[in-house]
């Protein structure tokens, strides 16, 4: 009888210290933070050309040769994991924007110098400055 009132007593006073560990302890829900690594943020690539002589070169003809030169040199898999756009191109400055995201934009600018000719003439894409934002590539550039 004795022995059954002490485990008794014993057990309140674990369960009042339970409690009271509990209460200072102020435990909150965890707020879920994603995994930067898995958000597939974006890469802003400034350019100029280099022409042999003052050609009018197109957007999508300068994206299709970037595109092709990825595929030849990285391959079909390393082209769909960086899906490089050609997003801004300016023809008086020779200047542009090619748009791509974090896992793939070294193979972009690895890449860059295999694009040779546009319609038959020489060009040289040289990149110039990699960002993460589009506006700071727009300020880059002297736009806005």
């Amino acid at each position: 009888m004795l022995q059954a009132i002490i485990d008794l007593i014993l057990i309140i006073w674990l369960i009042i210290l339970t409690f009271l560990v509990f209460k200072r302890s102020n435990i909150t829900k965890v707020k879920i933070i994603k995994n930067k690594q898995d958000i597939r943020s974006k890469r802003y690539i400034i350019f100029y050309l280099v022409t042999e002589s003052n050609i009018s070169v197109n957007r999508n003809k300068l994206e299709e040769e970037i595109r092709n030169s990825i595929k030849e040199f990285m391959g079909r898999m390393w082209l769909e994991i960086a899906n490089p756009k050609v997003i801004l191109y300016l023809d008086d400055k020779k200047q542009g924007i090619i748009s791509t995201n974090r896992v793939g934009y070294k193979s972009v600018l690895a890449s860059l110098p295999f694009v040779k000719s546009i319609d038959g003439s020489e060009i040289l894409i040289v990149p110039k400055r990699t960002t993460g934002s589009l506006k700071r590539a727009k300020k880059l550039l002297g736009i806005r």
